[in-house]
C-alpha cells in the first residue's frame, strides 16, 4: 500500500468516524487516541512526562516540551462555547455575562468546558515547565429547562449555576533518573514533579430574577463581594517506569498523583441551592492523590498495545481501565484506537507530527485532574 492510499484511506476513516464522534483533538497527546492511555508508554519522552514524570529520565538533549494542548467540551460544541462564554478580567467567567450563557444553554442537562495546557524546556533529565488546566461548567435546573425549550412560559424557580476552577502551575520542576534494576538488562526509571500552584474558584448564577428582568447575574454566597476565591499551594508528583528487559519492548509504569496533596480548599454550594447568607455549603478540594497504573509492549507487526488502569482507589470518582493500541507508519504516520470503559472509544493518528483524534468523551488525562 502506497503512503497517498494510505493517508486517503485514514483520512476516510476520520470524515467517516466524525459522523458519530463528540469530541475532536488536533495537535494533542499522541495517547488521545488512544483512549488516555500510556503512561508506559515512551515514544516521546518529552511528551509523556506530563502523563508520567519519569519519563523525563529518558530525554537527553534540549528540547521543547509541549504536551496537553486540548479543550475537551460536553453538551456544547467548542464553537457555541466560544461564541457565548467571555473570560473576564476580574474572573474566571465574567459576572456581567453570567445570565446570558444560563438563558443561551439553559435547554442543557449539563454544559462543560475543559482546557489543558503544558509546555516548557527539558534538558537531560530535568524540565522547567509551566502549566494549566480550567474546568468549566453550567447546570440549568428542570423548570429553566423547560422554559428554554418552550414547554413551560413560567420563570418561577428557575435557575442555572456557573462553576469554574482554573488552575495554573508557576512552575513545575521535574527531575527524573535512570538506575539500575538487579540487573544487567533490567533498569527503572524514577521521576517527580513539583508544581507551584495557583488555583482560582468562581460560582455565579442566574434565577428567575436576573433571567426575565435582564439582569447580569449574582455571586454565589461563598464568594461573598469578590469575583473569585484565590488559593497558594505546593503539590507533588511521582512516577515510575520499569523496564525488565531492556532489550525487550515491554514496560511498566506507575504514577502517584499528587503524592504531596496541595493544601487548597473552597467552600462549595451545590447547584440550585438558596443562595442566601447561611446557606448550606459543604467544601471541594480540586487536587485530590490518584494512584495510576500502566503497561505498554510492542508486539508482532510492530503494533505497541498499551493498558491503564487510571485512579486505581477511585479517590476522584474517575478510576477507569483504557486500552490503546498504536500503529507506526513509513514518512512519520500513525493510526491509533482505544477504548476506556468509562469514556469509550476513541481513534487516532499522526499525520506530518501532527496529532489528531475522534472519541466519544475525551478523559481527562492523568497528572491532571481537578475534581469538584
Amino acid at each position: 500500500m502506497s503512503k497517498r492510499t494510505l493517508l486517503a484511506f485514514v483520512l476516510w476513516a476520520a470524515i467517516a468516524a466524525c459522523a458519530c464522534a463528540d469530541e475532536i483533538s488536533l495537535f494533542g497527546s499522541p495517547s488521545r487516541g488512544m483512549a488516555g492511555a500510556g503512561i508506559a508508554l515512551m515514544r516521546n519522552p518529552a511528551e509523556q512526562m506530563y502523563l508520567n514524570p519519569a519519563a523525563v529520565a529518558y530525554v537527553r538533549g534540549v528540547r521543547f516540551g509541549l504536551g496537553n494542548l486540548n479543550m475537551d467540551t460536553e453538551g456544547a460544541t467548542l464553537r457555541q462555547i466560544s461564541d457565548t462564554v467571555t473570560i473576564g478580567q476580574k474572573g474566571v467567567v465574567d459576572l456581567a455575562d453570567a445570565a446570558r450563557i444560563v438563558r443561551t444553554f439553559g435547554e442543557k442537562e449539563k454544559v462543560q468546558a475543559v482546557l489543558n495546557a503544558d509546555f516548557g524546556l527539558v534538558f537531560n533529565g530535568v524540565a522547567v515547565t509551566a502549566g494549566a488546566v480550567g474546568d468549566f461548567r453550567l447546570y440549568p435546573n428542570a423548570q429553566l429547562q423547560r422554559w428554554a425549550r418552550g414547554e413551560s412560559n413560567d420563570l418561577t424557580g428557575a435557575q442555572g449555576d456557573i462553576y469554574g476552577i482554573v488552575a495554573f502551575s508557576l512552575p513545575d520542576i521535574t527531575v527524573g533518573a535512570r538506575l539500575s534494576a538487579g540487573g544487567e538488562q533490567s533498569e527503572i526509571a524514577v521521576g517527580a514533579r513539583v508544581r507551584v500552584l495557583r488555583v482560582f474558584y468562581t460560582h455565579y448564577f442566574a434565577d428567575q430574577n436576573d433571567l426575565s428582568s435582564g439582569n447580569a447575574g449574582s455571586r454565589a454566597v461563598e464568594l461573598g463581594t469578590a469575583d473569585y476565591l484565590d488559593k497558594r499551594g505546593t503539590a507533588v508528583d511521582a512516577g515510575i517506569i520499569w523496564k525488565p528487559n531492556r532489550d525487550v519492548p515491554l514496560s511498566y509504569a506507575l504514577v502517584v498523583e499528587n503524592l504531596i496533596e496541595p493544601n487548597i480548599e473552597f467552600p462549595f454550594t451545590a447547584p440550585n441551592t438558596l443562595q442566601t447568607p447561611g446557606a448550606l455549603q459543604s467544601t471541594v478540594k480540586p487536587l485530590k492523590r490518584a494512584i495510576h497504573a500502566g503497561v505498554a509492549m510492542e508486539g508482532a507487526l510492530g503494533i505497541t498495545y498499551v493498558t491503564d488502569w487510571v485512579d486505581i482507589t477511585n479517590n476522584t470518582g474517575k478510576r477507569e481501565l483504557r486500552f490503546g493500541a498504536e500503529k507506526r507508519l513509513p514518512g512519520g504516520l500513525a493510526i491509533r484506537a482505544g477504548y476506556g470503559t468509562k469514556n469509550g472509544w476513541a481513534i487516532g493518528g499522526e499525520i506530518f507530527g501532527i496529532n489528531i483524534a475522534i472519541a466519544q468523551k475525551f478523559p481527562l488525562q492523568v497528572s491532571r485532574s481537578l475534581t469538584f
